[in-house]
């Protein structure tokens, strides 16, 4: 990578980071917020509930903006208009303003990563881009873990404002970083997008299939990985104390060992994806395997001790980890040549965040009234069907897959 292919890898990592500042803060300040005796946790769960409806609802639309506006005004935008939101969101008062004003947040801050991956792809040769949007996995774990810890030194010293204000601060400096440093790149390369023409026919003959039985079943795979990799991240915590009866706070910092432990999920499955299958419909496949063997693994022996649990819980969110990797991160950038990167994964993500949202009720339900051994059957039912999709997909994604990365 050169000079110019690192500024880009940087200021679109501290964007995609910036965004878990503006994002996690309010479950970061709940609790201090609950205290204040001015709300109830389903009020404010219901806050919660309303971004992750408008991030995933406008991941689509989105995607399909991201390949026909100027990706760098859109991801712009979305950053200024979430820094807005924060900054105002403390003067909300009630219920359904703070709704309302973070279901406009998650709107805003859908804008960014479908136009994001578009500008990559277009900027850079296919082998680089692949490096950036890998890098750029890892600001997910990083932005959540420092989220939690800079809002409880804010909550310290501060009232829960702050965590919002600062918040909206940073993302309007990250915004005006962004349009800086993307105008910058783009003076110093022209488009991939804008190559010759007699590129272009070449191409024609390469075209992936938009429309195809292996995409519908690896969109349906990110649906099933996001009911699982939200849904076991939500009620982890509240598995251990409630099976081990331990402490809250000490299962809340078992929990946060896992994302460290998962980042080893990317390389993982970026490996595998590009060493030995060259398919990431049989990494997904696999990876939707060995969770349901974790899942099994603890319905019996391997389930009876707290550590042994916690190490299977690594394990499967690891994996889902590795499926997010192939499916939203890596499988969009196939569509590079047809122009529909964005759209692509606008829809990937649209599906995963769909099944954020779908764990949050079937889990809840699951677990107040069949109890925990019926949700671990619900678990490796996930598990199964993911697998089950994948499987599925092999042949035809096979048929219609590309070379991202360049080797080719």
């Amino acid at each position: 990578m050169n000079r110019r292919e690192l500024l880009l890898g940087a200021v679109c990592w501290i964007t995609y980071f910036s965004i878990y500042l503006g994002r996690l803060n309010f479950s970061a300040g709940m609790s201090e917020m609950l205290r204040t005796g001015l709300w109830e946790k389903g009020q404010l769960g219901s806050v919660a509930a309303a971004f992750y409806l408008a991030y995933g609802i406008g991941q689509y639309p989105s995607g399909l903006l991201g390949d026909r506006i100027p990706a760098r005004w859109m991801v712009g935008a979305g950053l200024l208009g979430s820094a807005l939101v924060n900054i105002f969101f403390p003067a909300a008062g009630t219920v359904s303003g703070m709704r309302g004003m973070w279901f406009v947040n998650g709107l805003l801050q859908a804008m960014i990563w479908p136009p994001m991956v578009r500008l990559v792809t277009s900027l850079v040769h296919p082998g680089c881009s692949v490096r950036i949007i890998l890098m750029l996995s890892f600001s997910s774990p990083a932005g959540m873990l420092c989220t939690y810890l800079a809002n409880a030194a804010i909550l310290r010293v501060g009232s829960w404002e702050w965590c919002f204000l600062l918040a909206g601060i940073w993302l309007a400096g990250a915004a005006v970083l962004w349009l800086i440093s993307t105008a910058a790149v783009e003076r110093d390369a022209a488009p991939r997008e804008n190559v010759p023409r007699q590129r272009d026919a070449l191409h024609k003959r390469e075209k992936t299939a938009v429309v195809s039985f292996g995409l519908l079943c690896l969109t349906m795979a990110a649906f099933i990985h996001g009911i699982l990799k939200d849904g076991l991240t939500t009620w982890i915590p509240t598995y251990l104390t409630e099976k081990f009866a331990i402490e809250p706070s000490f299962s809340v910092l078992l929990t946060m060992v896992l994302p460290v432990v998962n980042l080893c999920g990317i390389p993982v499955a970026q490996t595998a994806n590009r060493r030995l299958f060259q398919n990431e419909a049989v990494v997904g496949a696999l990876c939707y395997l060995l969770s349901l063997a974790g899942f099994l693994c603890m319905l019996g022996g391997g389930g009876s001790s707290l550590y042994g649990t916690v190490a299977l819980f690594a394990l499967a969110t690891s994996l889902m980890v590795a499926v997010n990797t192939v499916l939203v991160s890596l499988l969009p950038l196939h569509f590079g040549k047809e122009g529909r990167v964005a759209t692509v994964s606008g829809m990937m993500n649209a599906v995963t965040y769909l099944g954020s949202a779908a764990a949050s009720v079937l889990f809840g339900y699951t677990t107040e009234y069949a109890g925990w051994t019926d949700t671990q059957l619900v678990w490796c039912a996930c598990a199964a069907a993911g697998g089950f999709c994948c499987i599925g997909a092999i042949r035809s994604w096979k048929r219609n897959r590309k070379d991202i990365y360049g080797e080719g």
